[in-house]
């Protein structure tokens, strides 16, 4: 028999998908404010779509609308989701961290006050990291005391760096998941269960790669590929006079232009072990498989909802890019006639081939949106960033470009969801 689930604050789907691909569960309700998120969700799971007004305690339905209007009576066996997060988020800085002090910061508790009404076996919660810091760790304890005071063992609760479990991005998440103190179950055999989903130490030490994901192709099959990503950057910065072109140049001496050696390299592999790294790649291969890239190079791939499309070549644009490096950032240009003004590390910034790409951004303008590690090209595509948050190829986009962009970068990445529903669902079965 299914178990229900009650998925908040839904956006695009990212946290439901390894429930919905388990086929173990089946959706109560789904709730989103912004309509383009919540139709690319009710899309993709063939699910009705009906505004808030219409609601009226169906089954299998999402709901478009302000969760303080919604009431969900409905017993649950699980609810999952993750509230706004924008007055948490480290992206903000710490003096504009008002988390519980303004209203976006009091939406968990909506998210708890349904928990209240649907008494789930299980919950899900997602947030940014920032949340453990904000106020001074006060809303952190708040939350977890209310999660408690429901009578919720809280089995696991940690800051999740992602890339550990397989996603190639370097995107950290703060997940809470509560069980039912009534259920009863052996504590030690729940920890050996997150251990076994939650805590890949093969993935956190080989992983998952941009190059990987967007060629198709494991490590060891893309050796031609690294080496004439690389050495087209040889000269990129021969012309500039800054710290940053020294740097590049003795970077640049070091590189073997070996896939291998330079993977070790670029992302501090210590006491590498060649039969540990076959298993990686097997995993590495494991993961393209499962979400429909194994041997499909993304931009040789039709995608019905444009997601592929590149946007308009800017001339200034493509100089400044030509300057930039691998993994370099609008730094690699100061004191030149492409210098611009910046605050945060990812603008101008062009992803790696072989380290997991910085976190992808929803919002903003100004080279926030992601650079390709190819030499000739600018942005990311969406489906380029899709592929980084680890949708599935499968998984089409309903909006403008810039919505997409924002359901994208919004959404926790699927294959996290993956691993979390693998480890709920044998929680449930102990």
């Amino acid at each position: 028999m299914k178990k229900k689930m009650i998925s908040l604050f839904t956006g695009a789907g990212g946290l439901d998908w390894g429930f919905h691909n388990s086929n173990n569960y089946e959706l109560v309700i789904a709730n989103e404010i912004l309509r383009p998120h919540l139709k690319t969700y009710a899309d993709n799971h063939e699910i009705r779509l009906i505004d808030i007004r219409e609601y009226n305690n169906d089954d299998d339905v999402a709901v478009c609308g302000d969760i303080h209007e919604l009431n969900v009576p409905l017993k649950t066996d699980i609810i999952m989701g993750g509230p706004p997060c924008q007055d948490f988020s480290i992206l903000r800085g710490s003096d504009n961290r008002a988390g519980f002090t303004v209203q976006r910061g009091k939406l968990y508790e909506q998210y708890l006050r349904i928990i209240k009404s649907s008494k789930p076996d299980v919950f899900v919660f997602e947030n940014v990291p920032g949340m453990v810091s904000a106020n001074k760790g006060a809303a952190y304890e708040a939350i977890q005391e209310d999660f408690i005071n429901e009578d919720y063992e809280l089995v696991f609760n940690d800051v999740l760096n992602l890339a550990h479990i397989g996603v190639p991005q370097a995107r950290k998440r703060l997940i809470i998941i509560g069980v039912k103190k009534s259920l009863n179950l052996d504590l030690n055999k729940v920890d050996v269960i997150i251990d076994k989903y939650l805590k890949n130490k093969l993935l956190e030490k080989y992983p998952l790669t941009p190059i990987e994901v967007f060629e198709g192709k494991i490590l060891t099959d893309l050796s031609d590929k690294y080496k004439s990503i690389m050495q087209s950057f040889e000269h990129s910065m021969d012309d500039l006079d800054n710290e940053e072109s020294v740097k590049w140049a003795e970077e640049y001496s070091k590189l073997t232009l070996d896939i291998k050696e330079d993977y070790i390299k670029y992302n501090d592999i210590k006491d590498f072990d060649e039969k540990e790294f076959d298993e990686a790649l097997k995993e590495h291969e494991e993961i393209l498989r499962l979400l429909g890239y194994l041997d499909k190079k993304v931009d040789q791939q039709p995608f019905q909802d444009d997601t592929n499309n590149r946007g308009r070549r800017n001339r200034k644009v493509i100089a400044r890019m030509h300057h930039i490096p691998p993994y370099y950032n609008f730094h690699a240009v100061d004191n030149t006639e492409w210098k611009v003004k910046g605050l945060m590390s990812n603008i101008y910034r062009r992803i790696h081939p072989l380290k997991p790409s910085p976190t992808i951004i929803a919002y903003g303008g100004g080279g926030t949106g992601g650079y390709h590690y190819e030499y000739d090209r600018q942005g990311l595509t969406n489906r380029e960033r899709a592929r980084l948050q680890t949708f599935p190829d499968n998984y089409l986009f309903n909006g403008k470009s810039s919505e997409i962009r924002a359901q994208i970068g919004e959404a926790v990445p699927p294959l996290s969801s993956y691993w979390i529903e693998k480890a709920v669902d044998e929680i449930l079965k102990l």
